[in-house]
Order: C-alpha cells, then sequence, then structure tokens
C-alpha cells in the first residue's frame, strides 16, 4: 500500500472517529485535539479506534505505543512511524 500523506492520514481517521465513537460525531477535530481522556474517548473507544486505524491502513500501532497517543497529532504520527518500520 502506497503511503498516505499526514492530511490524508488525518482525513480519514477523522471519520473513522465520527463513525464509531457517537459522542465525537459532530465534533470539529484537529491534530492538537485531546482524544484519549474520558471527556473525549473512553478506552475502550480508543481501542476500537487503534484497531480501525490498523485496518484501514494496513499497519500494526505497537500496543507500548497505545499510551502515548493523547491527542489526534499523536496518533497520526503513530501511524506514520508504522509506515517507517
Amino acid at each position: 500500500m502506497e503511503r498516505p500523506t499526514r492530511e490524508e492520514i488525518l482525513t480519514r481517521t477523522v471519520k473513522l472517529i465520527h463513525d464509531f465513537v457517537p459522542e465525537l460525531q459532530d465534533a470539529e477535530l484537529t491534530e492538537e485535539s485531546t482524544i484519549n481522556t474520558d471527556a473525549a474517548m473512553d478506552s475502550m473507544s480508543m481501542i476500537l479506534v487503534i484497531t480501525k486505524v490498523e485496518s484501514t491502513f494496513d499497519i500494526s500501532i505497537p500496543s507500548s505505543d497505545w499510551d502515548k497517543i493523547n491527542t489526534l497529532g499523536d496518533l497520526i504520527d503513530a501511524v506514520e512511524r508504522a509506515y517507517e518500520n
């Protein structure tokens, strides 16, 4: 699979979040948006989003990185790192 641009990763990831996390369906999300908190996504929603992102981009984000993902930008960074490995 060809490596997507950062903007493509962002756009597709925001769509996944809107599709699978109902409480964030209408939220305007940017790279600075905090997503990994009870106020945004609980841990189960976060796991669902990460697994959907992995499936969508045909990558694997090491589980050791999951706790380091707090913002949408952190998740985009993790996707980009997965393409480098």
